[in-house]
């Protein structure tokens, strides 16, 4: 589908990365069978929604009492069964 289709407006943008990082990123977009672009846009798309989920998650947790949530987490955890079965690596 192409992007007028959608109704996405795009613009170019040019950016300065470092020839190693150019080089590691064309090679990722072959091996996935993408453009640069798509590649790319991906990446920064997918970061750039960690980053503001991130902001939200702060955001909201200033607003909170800490020994509050780690008293209500501490209550959560209570309630889970043990399991003598879990592995050491797995364990709390």
């Amino acid at each position: 589908m192409s992007e007028s289709c959608l109704g996405n407006k795009t613009q170019v943008v040019t950016l300065r990365v470092p020839s190693e990082l150019k080089n590691r990123l064309e090679q990722q977009a072959k091996f996935q069978g993408v453009s640069l672009n798509n590649l790319a846009n991906y990446l920064l798309t997918t970061q750039l929604s960690q980053l503001e989920t991130l902001a939200s998650i702060e955001q909201r947790l200033r607003t909170k009492n800490l020994s509050n949530l780690k008293q209500k987490i501490a209550l959560l955890l209570d309630k889970v069964p043990h399991n003598p079965n879990v592995p050491e690596w797995d364990q709390l």
